[in-house]
Formats: structure tokens, C-alpha cells, sequence
């Protein structure tokens, strides 16, 4: 058991996010998230109401994206459960990431442009931590069969360059991204 952990007592919230991917078509994914905040304890609001424990948030987006290029093309909110009845007017909130790829600075423009006071916080939480697990559910899809390498061959530098220096494994002077800007050029020089 964590030693941090061994300091606590009873819990009193929980987030869970849950995300999968799916197959739609030849050229299409959707992308299912699902942010949900419970407490575990009955608590007061800055007003002095008491609450009862429960479901605080229970929300969920729903994203068509054209691949290869990860363009997203369509997005459902569903806001099942929240704190506020304003919360319910942002159903819409994230319409302004259609049309944006899945890529390197994904998450700093989405936070960007739904973000702040036209947006929520959750939303944008959860749209952002989405993002490389739709990267990674394409790539769970694209390679149930091996590829056409015509196809990898055409992205290859695309998704190069949205992986180069997005975390420690992928920096650019690492074993991982040396290997893979190798491959591209050795599929290069092949024609």
C-alpha cells in the first residue's frame, strides 16, 4: 500500500473518467468520455444547505472524428447530472473544437476557445484528457489488421511531429522518436 495513503481516513470524493473507442465506418472513430464526481460524504454548500451525499457530476461527450487525421467532425454533450441549472446551458460549449485535429496542442486551443466563462471546467477537463486516448484508440483500430503502408507512409511525418517532445519517451532526442524519424526516412528513400 502507498505510504501516502496510509495517512488518510475515509474517502470523501470520487472522479472517474472512462473513455472508449469505436470503429464507424472505413473512415471514421467515435470517441465516448464519461467524467463522473461523487461525494462520499453529505456536505454543505457555501450557503449553509446540506446536501446529501451523491452523484455531483455525471457528464459524457461524443466525438465523430474523420481519420486518418483525427479531424473532429461531430461532438455530443450529455450532461446527466450537475450542481446547477446553469450547468445544463453548456450542452453546446464544445462545439468549437469541430474541425479541429487531434494533435500536438490539441488540449492548449481546446482549453482556449471553450474554456473560461462561456465554458465548463469538466467539459474542457474531460475533452482534454480524451485526447490521447482518441490517439491511442486509433491506433488500437488502425492496427487490428496490418496497414495499407501507403497510408502509414503518407502520415507518418504528421503524427511524427504531433508525438516529437510530447513526453519524456517521445522527446526528440530519445530512443523511441530516433527509431521512428529513421523509419520515415528509410520509407522515404524507398519511393
Amino acid at each position: 500500500m502507498s505510504r501516502l495513503l496510509k495517512l488518510t481516513e475515509d474517502c470523501a470524493h470520487r472522479r472517474s473518467i472512462e473513455m472508449a473507442t469505436y470503429p464507424a465506418g472505413d473512415d471514421h472513430i467515435v470517441s465516448h468520455g464519461r467524467l463522473t464526481d461523487v461525494r462520499l460524504k453529505d456536505y454543505y454548500k457555501f450557503t449553509g444547505e446540506r446536501v446529501d451525499s451523491g452523484v455531483l457530476h455525471d457528464m459524457e461527450i461524443i466525438m465523430l472524428l474523420k481519420t486518418p487525421r483525427l479531424i473532429i467532425e461531430d461532438v455530443e454533450v450529455i450532461i446527466k447530472t450537475v450542481p446547477r441549472e446553469d450547468c445544463l446551458l453548456m450542452e453546446q460549449s464544445l462545439n468549437p473544437i469541430i474541425g479541429m485535429a487531434v494533435t500536438g496542442g490539441f488540449s492548449a486551443k481546446a482549453r482556449e476557445i471553450a474554456g473560461g466563462k462561456t465554458g465548463c471546467t469538466h467539459l474542457v477537463h474531460l475533452v482534454t484528457t480524451m485526447a490521447p486516448a482518441i490517439i491511442q484508440g486509433f491506433w488500437a483500430y488502425f492496427f487490428q489488421k496490418k496497414p495499407d503502408m501507403s497510408i502509414v507512409k503518407s502520415g507518418s511525418a504528421y503524427y511524427a511531429a504531433g508525438l516529437k517532445d510530447s513526453c519524456f519517451t517521445w522527446r526528440e532526442e530519445g530512443d523511441a522518436y530516433q527509431k521512428l524519424t529513421k523509419f520515415i526516412r528509410e520509407m522515404a528513400s524507398e519511393g
